[in-house]
């Protein structure tokens, strides 16, 4: 199903960098290293698009989608915690309805390319291609299905880009990072190609390989951090040559698809990690964390780890964490550093999930305690805060998943920090884990040609703006957008789960 080359109508194209930096895009495109956008933004401002806590992909996108909040959509984070705390989110995770499904609904055609939760591929009006969290092996990425055998067949395309250390081979990383920007355009124009003949309404393509580049690499890109100048020039121009590659990438989506008009945004910002906190170390001071070990086998768990951290002069563990297909050994070294010492049945709280924010789950009657403990919390040896924030979920939205999440809080750490929900052996402040220079922040980016979307500044102003753009209404009532029921996540093996929160974890996540 071909169209010959001939001309078809995209009314709006949706590119999504996901993690994209206001100061970053700015500063490469004045210094020539992304013309396409820097005559785009000759053309129309640059502007802020503030995310939705926690600050990450899952529930960012979730609201991009759907223009609400994570209490009315469901998501919060790459775990479906209301389905079950250890179930990886998917497609079905979404319980209020997102735009591709709006779209079809009237009728209207519509692409979605590489975005986060989008496995397993939905029926839409179009085609769509799945983006993270997805297996890497053994899975259908796409529907149609038959539309599953061209993705395979394209160099380097996954539904996110495989990670290698950083601090092994950093050229060889970032070159892998661009194959991957490279093939999601493929995917993207293959799709328009074989399906693209009646036009588009909404063509989305979303560039994952941003973020994970982001994550290994800010240092490498960002002048005013005390690390960049530690880096070799050539390993600096390389990191320069990943946004040549992704700018090169979207002038090619729009040559081809000539839309009406563009939408270029961010879920959220980036900046800097210098250090982790390990609020469950805070916790445990404080007598919040209840062990499943004694405190004895607890150090000496801690000593092991501080014994296997300065006989590894090698990097093996960095070289076997990220590899394609990290062993099961590591996968249960990852445990054996939090879910296996925590007794969850008798704490007063833990922590399950870090990045940029936290996850905490904090038994009823001890949260003014454990909010306390973590806000007081200092750097050991700087005596500055630690943690910025402690929202407990039911004070931040108002929703129909509001209860489900009753006993959950949000701690956002202070700039140049990052949440760490393992036990590590340096204590409650130590060195972010391997691999990574750089964290999630609020302020994510947008750029538009779209008059709908003047005012926005935020999220949850996009999926309203496009709708209207359209002439399809967005509902008065927000709860119209939602359904009401828990839907089952996607089935993924043991073996899928593992590979997908391994590489999570590589990232700061879970």
């Amino acid at each position: 199903m071909g169209m010959c080359n001939q001309r078809v109508n995209t009314k709006i194209l949706l590119i999504g960098l996901d993690g994209a930096d206001q100061n970053v895009l700015g500063r490469f495109a004045e210094q020539g290293d992304m013309p396409f956008l820097r005559e785009s933004f000759a053309q129309a401002p640059l502007r802020a698009l503030e995310s939705i806590p926690p600050y990450a992909t899952p529930a960012a996108w979730a609201s991009i989608y759907t223009g609400l909040t994570p209490a009315e959509h469901g998501v919060l984070d790459f775990l479906d915690l209301i389905a079950g705390e250890n179930q990886l989110v998917s497609s079905a995770s979404l319980r209020a309805e997102p735009i591709w499904r709006r779209l079809s609904s009237h009728g209207r055609r519509v692409a979605m390319i590489g975005f986060p939760l989008t496995y397993p591929a939905v029926p839409v009006n179009g085609v769509m291609v799945s983006g993270l969290p997805a297996p890497h092996q053994k899975a259908i990425w796409s529907w149609p299905a038959e539309f599953d055998a061209h993705l395979k067949a394209i160099p380097h395309f996954l539904p996110d880009p495989e990670m290698t250390s950083p601090r092994v081979k950093p050229v060889r990383s970032m070159l892998g990072l661009q194959h991957h920007v490279r093939a999601v355009v493929e995917a993207a124009l293959a799709a328009h190609e074989h399906y693209g003949e009646s036009g588009w309404d909404l063509f989305g393509v979303q560039f994952q390989a941003l973020d994970t580049f982001q994550h290994m690499f800010w240092a490498w890109i960002d002048p005013t951090d005390h690390r960049f100048h530690t880096y070799p020039e050539h390993e600096r121009q390389g990191a320069a040559g990943f946004f040549r590659v992704l700018d090169e990438a979207l002038r090619r989506l729009v040559q081809k698809l000539q839309p009406n008009h563009i939408v270029i945004l961010s879920d959220h910002g980036f900046g800097p990690a210098y250090q982790a906190v390990c609020p469950n170390h805070l916790l445990l001071e404080r007598g919040l964390l209840t062990p499943s070990v004694s405190l004895a086998q607890l150090h000496r768990s801690f000593h092991i780890q501080r014994l296997l951290k300065r006989l590894d002069v090698l990097n093996l563990r960095a070289r076997v964490k990220f590899s394609a297909r990290p062993g099961t050994t590591i996968m249960g070294l990852n445990r054996l550093m939090r879910d296996s010492l925590i007794d969850r049945e008798k704490t007063p709280a833990y922590v399950f999930s870090g990045g940029y924010c936290g996850l905490v789950k904090v038994r009823p009657g001890f949260e003014r305690a454990v909010q306390d403990a973590l806000l007081q919390a200092r750097h050991p040896t700087l005596g500055n805060r630690l943690i910025k924030s402690v929202h407990f979920l039911d004070t931040l939205w108002n929703g129909q998943w509001s209860d489900a999440w009753r006993q959950l809080a949000i701690i956002q750490a202070e700039a140049g920090f990052l949440i760490d929900s393992h036990f590590r052996e340096y204590g409650a402040v130590a060195p972010v884990s391997a691999g990574l220079t750089g964290t999630h922040r609020p302020t994510g980016i947008l750029w538009t040609t779209l008059n709908t979307l003047d005012a926005a500044t935020s999220v949850l102003d996009i999926a309203p703006g496009v709708l209207r753009a359209l002439n399809l209404p967005f509902p008065e009532e927000r709860g119209d957008t939602a359904q009401a029921k828990v839907e089952s996540t996607a089935t993924f093996s043991t073996e899928d789960q593992s590979a997908i929160e391994e590489r999570l974890r590589q990232l700061g996540y879970l």
